[in-house]
């Protein structure tokens, strides 16, 4: 249990003024049956959609009702600045969308970052969001709106993170703004700084993960704060058991709409990439017929809802409404007389290729093994000798009517034969798998657009504890999105990602927004991110060497470089490139190899040479170059597609 400091008199102080506020005391907001709610802001308003209780006590308190929720809520989001990848839609597009007669509003965190300095631009935006959205009718009337301050800094005594005071005096200069705009405008205003101080330091444990985003229980707290802020301080909240099945429906819902609202592969559904056509269908008149029936299927949730805050928990879910899903014409039929494909067996993939002198291939694992192996992206071997998989079969983004089979699995050789013995699922029901890497006895995971962490606690090679790290990884376009993991020497998270991408993020310090191809650096300590190295435009591939240098490879091109730091030479071709497209890069350390072999750099190669080429790395003072020698293997079978490469 973590012991707890208070917190600074000047924030305190602020919070006492705040407190005076009627708000709480009586019921500021009165919903009416059928409303659609829109919840709108920063990491604050994102989170609660993933733990439920929120929602969950709104569609308790008022069964009648039949509310439609949608949380529209975005990492790094402002009263003005909402960034988001190529023809995302406008906030006010969304509103519309979701025809929205009520608005929470959740802001004021990253605009207090900047201090003093920056109040008087946020009076003016936030007042110019108001009376937009008070001009709006979004559904058939005009919105209620509903503003909340951002909560306070918790302080986790915790040598890798702030304490907080700093980020507290000016969320409660924030706050106090936040409220004398709302009062000019008569727009309700809850304040949020005041009840969750108090929460802080009445909590057996710790209500947020890094001080500034709240966990699952913090978040139930939040829930019931706000809920009696909203409809009086004497509302009954029903126990957690009797709305157990309720917030079960509500995640599950949220699920869906999460996976539509910030659906993958973005650039493909709606940007530039959505109106590339092959017999007169494009990727969009696909794409966005799914996204009709992911739809479909959250209003279909909905009403799951309705009927268990009703009482009817036996209420089944019937996807019967859906419209067709369209056949997509290939422009690339296969050899089977009804154009698929046929593949080779593993074995058969064996004898297709050439292998360096003396050197072997064996069959560790397959799909013919294992079915869950399916379209695996990267590889990590964890202390205890173990090789884990990420697969993708949903690429290149979950299809709402198919079973999620998105996973992280383990396949342990138990007789040390270099076969597979087994296949253990560690996680699945993740979304589009990208890249993991072991860290603090568990897996940091990219799950666009999101980084998770993920454990085992029980020793039976299931993750049974799953924490959303970080927010807002950017997942317009997949493929080159949060790739390459790589934990470096500092301990820091390193991933690679492309073109087309905008981040948004927060941390405890600061708002980190990035739209550059490179390399970035993810402290899972601190959570603080920095764009780390210019690559591109699609990095893929990032290893450290025996020394700790580190070296960048880009996909697209298959152009590689050592990362220089300060004002080094920037970025400098460190081989002859002389295949493309790149999906990986590793360097050879192992004893199981010859000398000669030791600290070779590899590429993997998969369109053309069809491949692992090998290169002998030469250092030379300051200076690190590569020669290509022989190749580790090459594949005259043209379904070869090394994707990631483990030593």
């Amino acid at each position: 249990m973590l012991n707890r400091l208070r917190l600074p008199c000047l924030f305190v102080s602020a919070l006492i003024l705040l407190s005076n506020s009627p708000v709480g005391l009586s019921q500021i907001l009165e919903l009416e049956k059928g409303d659609h709610i829109a919840i709108i802001g920063n990491t604050l308003a994102d989170r609660m959609q993933h733990h439920g209780w929120f929602e969950t006590y709104l569609q308790a308190l008022h069964p009648q009702h039949e509310l439609t929720i949608r949380n529209l809520g975005f990492a790094g989001d402002e009263v003005k600045t909402r960034p988001r990848s190529d023809n995302f839609g406008s906030p006010d597009q969304w509103l519309m969308k979701v025809q929205a007669d009520v608005i929470f509003c959740f802001f004021g965190y990253n605009e207090a970052l900047r201090g003093e300095a920056g109040i008087a631009q946020f009076e003016q935006e936030l007042g110019d969001m108001l009376v937009g959205m008070q001009s709006q009718k979004y559904g058939a009337k005009p919105p209620k709106i509903i503003v909340f301050s951002p909560i306070a800094h918790e302080n986790l005594q915790s040598p890798n993170l702030p304490d907080g005071s700093e980020n507290n005096a000016k969320l409660a200069l924030y706050t106090a703004k936040m409220k004398a705009v709302c009062d000019a405008q008569q727009v309700p205003f809850v304040n949020l700084l005041e009840p969750t101080a108090r929460l802080y330091q009445q909590a057996d444990s710790p209500l947020t993960m890094n001080g500034i985003h709240l966990l699952d229980h913090g978040n139930r707290l939040l829930a019931q704060e706000i809920v009696r802020s909203l409809f009086g301080k004497d509302v009954s909240l029903p126990s957690d058991d009797k709305i157990a099945d309720l917030r079960s429906a509500v995640l599950e819902k949220s699920y869906y709409w999460f996976s539509r609202y910030r659906v993958v592969d973005g650039y493909n559904v709606f940007g530039g990439r959505s109106k590339l056509e092959w017999f007169g269908q494009s990727n969009q008149d696909v794409m966005m017929r799914e996204m009709e029936i992911f739809d479909i299927m959250t209003a279909n949730r909905d009403k799951r809802i309705w009927a268990v805050a009703q009482g009817n928990t036996d209420y089944q879910v019937v996807d019967n409404n859906l419209p067709p899903q369209l056949e997509v014409k290939t422009n690339k039929p296969g050899n089977k007389d009804d154009g698929s494909y046929s593949y080779l067996s593993g074995e058969e993939a064996i004898e297709k290729m050439q292998v360096a002198q003396n050197m072997k291939v064996n069959l560790f694992a397959s799909e013919e093994m294992f079915p869950e192996l399916v379209n695996p992206v990267q590889m990590a071997v964890d202390t205890d000798g173990r090789l884990f998989v990420s697969v993708w079969p949903s690429y290149p983004h979950w299809n709402p009517t198919e079973e999620r089979r998105d996973r992280i699995i383990c396949l342990p050789d138990d007789n040390a034969d270099g076969v597979a013995d087994r296949c253990v699922v560690f996680a699945d029901e993740l979304n589009s798998i990208t890249g993991f890497e072991f860290w603090g006895g568990g897996v940091l995971v990219c799950s666009p657009p999101e980084i998770w962490f993920l454990k085992d606690t029980d020793g039976d090679d299931k993750a049974d504890f799953k924490l959303r790290m970080l927010q807002g990884v950017s997942s317009a376009d997949t493929h080159h999105t949060a790739n390459a993991m790589v934990i470096g020497p500092d301990g820091g998270l390193y991933w690679s990602r492309g073109v087309f991408h905008v981040t948004n993020m927060e941390t405890p310090t600061k708002t980190f927004r990035s739209t550059a191809s490179g390399v970035y650096r993810f402290d899972p300590r601190t959570y603080e991110i920095s764009f780390h190295f210019p690559i591109g435009p699609n990095p893929h591939g990032d290893f450290f060497d025996q020394w700790g240098y580190q070296f960048a490879n880009d996909g697209t091109s298959g152009t590689g470089s050592y990362v220089n730091i300060g004002k080094g030479i920037g970025n400098k071709q460190w081989f002859q490139k002389r295949v493309r497209p790149v999906a990986a890069t590793g360097c050879l350390s192992s004893s199981h190899f010859p000398d000669a072999n030791q600290g070779n750099f590899l590429v993997c190669n998969t369109i053309g040479f069809l491949g692992v080429l090998q290169h002998e790395v030469k250092y030379n003072g300051a200076d690190i170059y590569a020669e290509e020698i022989e190749p580790i293997l090459v594949s005259s079978d043209p379904n070869f597609r090394p994707s990631d490469i483990e030593v």
